[in-house]
């Protein structure tokens, strides 16, 4: 599922703040000592009613999880578990700063699972995944295990994925004479100024590829994830950003796309679309982009309001230098975190697991998100490729072991924050010396790192 842009430095911030009065002293109220035993299925246990938040909001969204709850119910009749949907991070840490969290919180996207295990809103359950014996590496693929864990903790199960992928249009292709479907970024400029047809006043009629400026759509996952190459973190811990080359080729990249397409052209073209990204006037579903990045939810809203489009998915084109991990991408999901202030932590791990691991539910979840299921066992279950085999290149970028999210901190997305706001001071030329800009970007990274530990 498509993670929210709109107002998301703001929320981040506010998240911040009031993670932040967490940190170094447990939860708000004190929380419940921690389980370490996990509840077997095939013995009976005292009725047990467990809470349990959700970013679910559409229909269609909280019909399959309430489905998959009452199968859960039917199957243990000790079972109760009330579902709250539409909440998102910032409800989750009010709750737990009122000592009123649920027992179960079921996140957007992964990113406040290191802040949220640093400050003690949720629980480690590396004991309850060991007494239970789930084998995580074994049940899930690691672009999607990776974000649930942080120093040494299992802080989360993943629960489906999004995997950001190139879009092509082949009619359009093919007019252009292109054979091949670019894998690395000089690719990628080639095809891109072959597609580009531009009005004799100089704005373009048909763009190439959808500018990939950081604040529009998905532009910004451009520059994070396995489709990078690089890592945001070093094996000590500070910020790469002045030290990886890759990290410059893919702002120089950006420069000399935009520059081609004319500042005038892009900011119009933003404008133009800003409201249109999810629906039939996106520019690639209507025509106006030959190419575009986008997640696997592209999918399914292309079948929705262009069923007709001649299109296919390939992995994102990765910097040259690094052509080698060409098949990777940047990989994130929903994360499900058990509350360090449960009273019924067993349980409310059991139904975590439950819900992270059934094969059923994960399929027919997947399908109603159009996201991709997360566990290897659903995926080679999941009937949609058989119907739409353009789910095949999500699932292989899903499985790829070059795939990725970024690391995790106990600043929560304070860094990538960080990061995107110096990518639009680049675009719009507030930062003119590359080598410094990205210099001091690391040292700020590395306050706000510092800043969330203290």
């Amino acid at each position: 599922m498509k993670k929210p842009r709109i107002g998301m430095i703001a929320a981040a911030a506010a998240l911040t703040l009031v993670a932040t009065s967490l940190t170094g002293c447990g939860t708000s109220g004190g929380s419940t000592p921690q389980a370490s035993v996990a509840i077997s299925a095939d013995q009976s246990q005292p009725p047990t009613t467990i809470n349990v938040w959700s970013f679910v909001n559409l229909p269609n969204e909280v019909q399959s999880m309430q489905d998959s709850i009452n199968r859960l119910q039917a199957k243990y009749p000790w079972l109760t578990v009330n579902l709250v949907t539409n909440k998102q991070d910032n409800d989750f840490t009010q709750a737990v700063t009122a000592n009123n969290a649920p027992d179960v919180y079921i996140s957007w996207d992964p990113g406040s699972v290191a802040q949220f295990c640093n400050n003690g809103s949720v629980i480690d359950m590396s004991a309850l995944v060991q007494s239970a014996g789930l084998d995580v590496a074994g049940t899930f693929p690691s672009s999607s295990l990776q974000y649930t864990q942080w120093n040494g903790k299992q802080c989360a199960l993943p629960l489906l994925v999004d995997a950001y992928a190139l879009y092509y249009n082949k009619d359009l292709l093919q007019a252009a004479g292109i054979t091949d479907t670019p894998k690395t970024l000089s690719d990628l400029t080639a095809d891109i100024q072959k597609l580009t047809i531009k009005n004799p006043d100089g704005t373009i009629k048909q763009w190439g590829l959808t500018p990939p400026r950081q604040d529009y759509d998905v532009g910004f996952e451009w520059y994070i994830g396995g489709g990078t190459g690089a890592q945001f973190y070093d094996n000590s811990g500070n910020s790469t950003f002045s030290t990886d080359p890759t990290w410059a080729t893919l702002l120089n990249w950006e420069k000399t796309t935009l520059d081609y397409y004319g500042a005038d052209n892009v900011n119009t073209f933003v404008s133009t679309y800003a409201n249109h990204t999810d629906d039939e006037q996106n520019p690639f579903t209507s025509g106006v982009s030959a190419m575009e990045m986008n997640g696997e939810w592209h999918i399914g809203e292309i079948a929705q309001y262009a069923p007709n489009l001649n299109y296919g998915i390939v992995p994102v084109p990765v910097p040259d230098a690094r052509a080698s991990i060409y098949g990777a991408g940047a990989v994130m999901g929903n994360v499900i975190y058990i509350s360090s202030q449960s009273k019924a932590q067993s349980a409310a791990f059991f139904v975590a697991q439950q819900l992270a691991t059934d094969t059923t539910f994960l399929d027919d979840f997947a399908t109603q998100m159009s996201n991709v299921p997360t566990t290897f066992d659903a995926l080679k279950n999941w009937s949609a490729p058989l119907t739409q085999p353009l789910w095949t290149v999500e699932e292989n970028i899903v499985s790829n072991p070059n795939s990725y999210y970024k690391t995790l901190t106990p600043a929560g997305e304070e860094d990538s924050t960080a990061w995107q706001n110096f990518i639009g001071n680049w675009e719009s030329g507030q930062v003119t010396d590359l080598t410094t800009g990205l210099q001091q970007l690391d040292q700020q990274i590395a306050t706000i790192n510092q800043q969330a530990t203290q």
